[in-house]
């Protein structure tokens, strides 16, 4: 992998930006308005996955671009959390797909349920983020599931949020999305940890591009 696209690596991962998309929880007024924010979300990322200087897609497969895969956008995988921090400085040396490992601050965990099940993820923050003092897209979530290695990618998938103010986390797994390595194999993405195992289906956000 070059230098470039491995510090392009660490910058997207955290920031999930690609052009002047960011992501995060989409707050609505109602159902309905975030279905169409979504929409909009989603048709914006296509744009410019289209334009060669803001894709994570090779030149082969944006060729015949379309569009990304998603799950039907769905309000219930939209949860509030309980944020539990940890402020000893803890870290954990996370396994990229490329053979590196990155060490990230364990933030804390977020414990919140769906379908009736309690379910914990554990929360990182990238030491650089944490020592900028950044509040806004800091903290990372990769996460496997269910449906990881059928309907999504085997490696899993990625939410990036803001830090809150108090103790609770907003989760949208509508914006659930691809490591980058998925489109192509240049990128170094994070496997998910052992601790980030869902044992439930999460029918939400992007799934496999092919």
């Amino acid at each position: 992998m070059t230098k470039h696209k491995r510090a392009f690596f660490i910058f997207s991962a955290l920031l999930y930006a690609s052009g002047a998309l960011s992501q995060g929880v989409i707050y609505a007024e109602n159902e309905a308005d975030y279905i169409n924010k979504i929409t909009a979300w989603r048709n914006q990322k296509d744009e410019n996955y289209k334009q060669e200087d803001k894709t994570m897609l090779t030149k082969d497969l944006l060729k015949n671009f379309n569009g990304l895969n998603y799950y039907d956008i769905d309000y219930s995988y939209v949860v509030t959390g309980k944020l539990t921090r940890f402020h000893d400085g803890r870290t954990f040396s996370i396994k990229t797909t490329g053979g590196e490992s990155y060490d990230y601050l364990i933030f804390g965990k977020v414990h919140f349920s769906i379908g009736g099940q309690q379910l914990t993820l554990q929360v990182y923050q990238s030491q650089r983020s944490a020592a900028a003092g950044r509040k806004k897209s800091a903290l990372f979530i990769p996460f496997t599931d269910l449906t990881s290695g059928e309907e999504t990618f085997g490696g899993g998938r990625y939410l990036v949020l803001d830090i809150p103010d108090g103790d609770t986390l907003n989760l949208d797994f509508n914006m659930a999305y691809n490591p980058y390595c998925v489109y192509d194999a240049g990128h170094s993405c994070p496997i998910p940890p052992r601790e980030n195992r869902l044992g439930v289906r999460i029918e939400a956000g992007e799934k496999m591009y092919q």
